[in-house]
């Protein structure tokens, strides 16, 4: 069909731009306010979009690979869920951060016990990582976050904030309901159409990450022009909790391979706050939202910075 010859090349280029064009749509979800009013309701939507693409970069071969020996996704997964928001939220009490921001440090909590964002398989795509390991860790960091995000909601905050029953159906029903719109989609096109359409499905990847970055970005030139220095400061808190728990990430399974840990560090970092803002965002301070706005920049921009350094450990020697 000519008439989609145009568009769909204009997708595969923004494909391969990869995460260039991530690092720019946060920037360009900035300039736009005025759309964050018409695409905040969608954001359910956007990330099933983003799911459905993930399911379909992943490499059913591949997959299946990872799912017969799920060990190391498992290690991964325990490690993004139970490690990270012990350690980090140690980290938070022993600096005085409750007594200090008692309602920043109920988000950084908050933060830290959800489970990865559900676009990581996505972004690993994108950056030339292992996008079947990445699929199969998010999907047991989310089997467990109904437990584990709870147990530490409880642990630091004293008390859940989520129910731990509607957060699990939540998330079920996206990863199934997602599972089956992506399998439906490969027996209708086929393998080898989307083997051949995979910088198309990249683009059109990019394109809902740009349609989230809108609605993210709600507010944020308000909250800057209100307060720069302490817009400047809160920026630089969601810079080095991200630096932080994906450096402890990839540190801790550099064994396994530099892609491995690369991908444990984004699990650790990339949280899906989003989950929590959707079931209870009506319930905090407008400080919380503020925060859910600047954890994006490392998300869209980290990947930028991280694919050189992939590309050159993939390049290397063993």
């Amino acid at each position: 069909m000519s008439f989609l010859r145009l568009p769909l090349a204009a997708l595969a280029w923004i494909g391969r731009q990869g995460t260039t064009g991530l690092a720019v749509s946060i920037f360009l979800g900035i300039a736009v306010p005025p759309l964050a009013a018409y695409v905040k309701p969608h954001l359910g939507e956007t990330v099933f979009v983003l799911l459905v693409f993930s399911y379909l970069r992943t490499e059913p071969d591949k997959l299946r690979q990872v799912v017969r020996a799920p060990g190391l996704a498992m290690a991964g997964a325990l490690w993004a869920m139970i490690a990270v928001p012990l350690l980090a939220g140690g980290v938070l009490v022993l600096i005085g951060l409750p007594k200090l921001a008692p309602d920043l440090y109920t988000i950084m909590i908050l933060h830290l016990a959800i489970a990865p964002i559900v676009s990581s398989a996505a972004f690993a795509a994108l950056m030339g990582l292992d996008v079947a390991f990445t699929m199969v860790a998010v999907i047991l960091s989310n089997i467990l976050s109904p437990v584990t995000t709870v147990a530490t909601s409880y642990l630091f905050l004293g008390g859940s904030l989520i129910s731990p029953l509607d957060l699990g159906i939540k998330l079920l029903v996206f990863l199934l309901v997602s599972g089956l719109v992506a399998m439906v989609i490969r027996r209708i096109a086929g393998q080898e159409r989307i083997d051949a359409h995979k910088e198309t499905i990249d683009g059109l990847n990019v394109l809902a990450v740009f349609v989230f970055a809108i609605a993210a970005m709600d507010g944020v030139p308000r909250h800057v022009m209100a307060d720069p220095l302490g817009s400047a400061a809160l920026l630089g808190i969601a810079v080095l909790l991200a630096l932080g728990t994906y450096g402890l990430g990839a540190i801790a399974f550099i064994r396994a391979g530099f892609r491995v840990g690369a991908v444990v560090g984004m699990l650790s970092a990339f949280r899906n706050l989003g989950t929590i803002m959707a079931a209870i965002g009506t319930t905090l301070p407008d400080q919380a939202w503020f925060y859910f706005a600047l954890v994006q920049f490392p998300i869209y921009l980290f990947p930028a910075l991280l694919k050189p350094i992939v590309r050159r450990q993939s390049k290397s020697p063993p």
